[in-house]
């Protein structure tokens, strides 16, 4: 997977409906690479309510002649690269095999959703998961599926899906254990754009 895969898979791992409405409403939030007139880089990455750590880094440089040179920084909440114009790859690099894995939280668990079996792209449970990359989570806990609020569900018809199933809920099967890893991506629903949530793929 080259870098500009994972840094789509760490944008996409966080959206969950909330999260790229409040952080990728403009070039200053989310995710912004733009160019300098040095020339070269400057990437910005918001950390806010992901699984990294809240930590401020001192700008760190590193400059090897007047047009290969990077450098870093994490303050309020965002990490920034810069480096010259040949060097938007290392700034990627850096963040996604050196800061993230140093800076994930253990502790911090995301929203995911697990087809049903047999419902798969209709209905889902809800679960909890640890981030372990920028591409993959740990299932670390599953709701129980007896109860319909333990569900999401696609369209709005598969709502009625769900209320006709309520009697039969405990039945209902899921393909992911605890301690399973999945690679999500977001579901967004064709008749409600506001129900837009993190699923894992099916295993089938």
């Amino acid at each position: 997977m080259d870098l500009l895969q994972r840094i789509q898979r760490w944008y996409t791992i966080n959206c969950n409906g909330d999260w790229e409405h409040d952080y990728g409403i403009s070039v200053w939030h989310g995710i912004s690479v733009q160019t300098l007139d040095n020339p070269g880089w400057i990437v910005s990455i918001d950390l806010e309510d992901t699984c990294v750590k809240q930590a401020d880094l001192p700008y760190v440089l590193h400059e090897r002649n007047t047009t290969d040179w990077f450098g870093y920084k994490v303050e309020n909440g965002k990490f920034e690269g810069v480096g010259g114009p040949e060097n938007l790859s290392e700034i990627l690099s850096y963040f996604l095999d050196t800061f993230l894995p140093a800076h994930i939280d253990p502790t911090c668990t995301l929203e995911i959703h697990l087809p049903v079996l047999g419902y798969e792209n209709r209905l889902w449970l809800k679960a909890e998961a640890k981030m372990l990359s920028e591409s993959v989570v740990e299932i670390t806990a599953v709701a129980d599926r007896q109860h319909s609020q333990s569900y999401e569900w696609g369209l709005d018809t598969d709502l009625d899906l769900l209320n006709e199933l309520e009697s039969s809920l405990s039945e209902l099967q899921v393909d992911y254990v605890l301690g399973d890893n999945a690679e999500p991506y977001v579901f967004q629903s064709n008749d409600n754009m506001l129900r837009t949530f993190l699923v894992a793929p099916s295993k089938s």
